[in-house]
C-alpha cells in the first residue's frame, strides 16, 4: 500500500531542475521532494540505465511538463565529454533525442579517452504549455539554445566561438538570470597558453556583451585564471550580482589580479569586491563554486567555497573584501582534490560537504560531513560519516526530503545520508566507475551521472 501511495504521489509532483544545484544559489537543495524521504529511502532501486557513450560528470537537470507528442512529460537532459547531449524521458530512460554538440581529443589524463565535450550543466528556461529551451555549452566551443521536446536550434543560435575549445573547456553549469546567461571556462587540460573566466550572454539578442577574465584579458598576456566549479557562477536572485571563486594564474604570484580569490561581481561582469585568501599548500587555487546561504539567525547571507588546500572558506557577501568569516581545515592541505561545492538545508540550517580527504589539522574526515550553522553565523561540525576510499575527488552533495545523497568518488557508489543524522540509509550498487558528478533528486527519482558512461535513475 505504501508504495502505491509514493507512486501516486510521485505521477503528480510536477517540479523542474532547471539549473544546477537547484537554484541560482546554487544550494542543491530541492524544497518540493515528497516521495523519497527518510523514511523509505532505504527502499530506492535501480529503475534504468542508459548508456550515453561517454564519462559524465555533468548534474542532470530535468524540465516537468514538455509536451511530447502532445503528451506533457517530464525530461531530463545529460551531456557527455564525447559531446553528446540527451534528452531522456525520466520515467523509462528512453532517449526523445540527441545531438553532438563536438569534443576534442587532448591527451592529458583527465578522463578516459582523453575526450572533452560538454561538462557543465544545461540551463533550462521553461515557458507555459511546456515549451522552452535548454542552453548548454558544446566541445566545439559554441553555446546553444535548444528546443526542450526536439533538439531543435532556437533561431539565432548557436553562439558561436564563446571558447577556443583547443585551449579551454566548460567544466561548470551554465546559468540563466533574466535575459543573461553565463558561461564560465577554464583551461583545457590545464595546459597554456589559455584565459579562462566567465562571459556573459545577451539571450534575446544571441551576443556576447560581457566578459571577467580574473588573470587580465587575453592582450595581457597572462595565462590561466579559469573557473573550474562544477556549477559555474552563483547569483544573488535579489540583486543579480555574481559570484565566482577562481584558479591560479599561471605566473608569478599565481594569485596575480582576481586569481585564486572570492569574487563578487556585478551582473554586468564589473568587479565589486574580491578577496584573495591567505592559504598555505602546493596547490591553492579553488576548483569550486560559492554556494549562497542564509543560517538562522544570521544578519547576512553568507558565500561558502572549497579550496584545494583543504579549506572550506565563508565570506559574509557584503563584506568579501574583508577576509573570509571562518576557515575550516576539512581535508588534506597536500592532496589537492578539495573541489566542488557543498549543498545547504535551509530546514536543518545545515551545511553539507563531500570531503576528499582526511583533515591535516583537525577531526574531520573524508566522506560526508555536516556543520551547523550557529546564530553567530559560524560553522561547526554536526555529525560526519566516512565512506568511500581516501581519494582526491567525490561529487558535490545533493539534499532533498531530509536525505543527502553524495557520490564517493572512485568508490563507484552514490549514498543516501538522514540529513540529521548522518546514518546511512541505502547506497547503490553495480555502478562500474567513478561517480564524481552531482546527482539529482526530483520528482521522486535519483539521477546519477557516472563515468561508465552510464545515466542512473534510482526510485521507490
Amino acid at each position: 500500500m505504501l508504495a502505491v501511495v509514493a507512486h501516486a504521489a510521485a505521477q503528480h509532483q510536477r517540479v523542474s531542475w532547471a539549473t544546477y544545484g537547484f537554484d541560482l544559489e546554487r544550494t542543491g537543495f530541492n524544497p518540493h521532494e515528497r516521495t523519497v524521504r527518510v523514511s523509505n529511502a532505504s527502499r530506492l532501486h535501480k529503475l534504468w540505465s542508459r548508456s550515453l557513450g561517454g564519462v559524465m560528470i555533468a548534474q542532470p537537470v530535468e524540465a516537468a511538463g514538455v509536451k511530447i507528442h502532445g503528451t506533457p512529460t517530464k525530461v531530463v537532459y545529460e551531456g557527455t565529454e564525447h559531446g553528446g547531449f540527451y534528452a531522456l524521458r525520466a520515467s523509462n530512460g528512453h532517449v526523445i533525442w540527441h545531438r553532438d554538440l563536438g569534443s576534442i581529443h587532448k591527451q592529458c589524463n583527465f578522463f578516459p579517452g582523453d575526450t572533452f565535450g560538454v561538462g557543465g550543466a544545461g540551463a533550462i528556461s521553461q515557458r507555459a504549455g511546456g515549451k522552452g529551451a535548454i542552453y548548454v555549452a558544446g566541445g566545439n566551443g559554441n553555446v546553444y539554445a535548444l528546443d526542450l521536446a526536439t533538439g531543435a536550434e532556437k533561431k539565432g543560435w548557436p553562439v558561436k566561438g564563446i571558447f577556443n575549445p583547443h585551449h579551454l573547456q566548460v567544466y561548470g553549469g551554465l546559468t540563466l538570470w533574466k535575459n543573461r546567461l553565463y558561461v564560465t571556462d577554464a583551461g583545457l587540460c590545464d595546459i597554456p597558453p589559455y584565459h579562462g573566466g566567465v562571459t556573459e550572454i545577451n539571450v534575446a539578442k544571441h551576443r556576447v556583451v560581457h566578459r571577467f577574465y580574473p588573470a587580465g584579458p587575453p592582450k595581457r598576456g597572462v595565462s590561466g585564471g579559469g573557473v573550474w566549479g562544477p556549477g559555474g557562477v552563483s547569483i544573488d536572485p535579489s540583486n543579480g550580482d555574481v559570484y565566482t571563486a577562481t584558479g591560479n594564474a599561471l605566473k608569478d604570484p599565481q594569485n596575480f589580479l582576481y586569481s585564486e580569490a572570492m569574487v563578487k561581481l556585478t551582473p554586468s561582469l564589473h568587479v565589486l569586491s574580491y578577496e584573495r585568501p591567505p592559504l598555505t599548500g602546493q596547490d591553492v587555487d579553488f576548483g569550486a563554486t560559492p554556494v549562497l546561504f542564509k543560517p538562522a539567525g544570521c544578519s547576512s547571507t553568507l558565500a561558502a567555497a572549497e579550496n584545494k588546500s583543504g579549506v572550506l572558506v565563508t565570506y559574509r557577501i557584503n563584506k568579501i573584501a574583508g577576509g573570509p568569516l571562518q576557515r575550516l581545515q576539512l581535508a588534506s592541505v597536500s592532496r589537492g582534490g578539495f573541489v566542488g561545492a557543498p549543498a545547504w538545508d535551509p530546514q536543518d540550517n545545515t551545511l553539507y560537504v563531500g570531503d576528499s580527504s582526511n583533515s591535516s589539522d583537525g577531526p574531520y574526515k573524508h566522506g560526508m560531513v555536516a556543520l551547523k550553522a550557529g546564530h553567530n553565523c559560524r560553522l561547526s561540525l554536526r555529525w560526519q560519516h566516512t565512506v568511500g576510499p581516501r581519494i582526491e575527488i567525490v561529487s558535490p552533495p545533493t539534499v532533498a526530503g531530509g536525505v543527502v545523497y553524495f557520490g564517493d568518488g572512485q568508490g563507484n557508489r552514490e549514498y543516501a545520508f538522514n540529513a540529521t543524522s548522518g546514518k546511512v540509509l541505502w547506497h547503490s550498487s553495480g555502478i562500474k566507475n567513478r561517480v564524481d558528478g552531482a546527482a539529482s533528486m526530483v520528482n521522486g527519482k535519483l539521477f546519477v551521472p557516472t563515468w561508465d558512461h552510464r545515466l542512473y535513475a534510482f526510485g521507490l
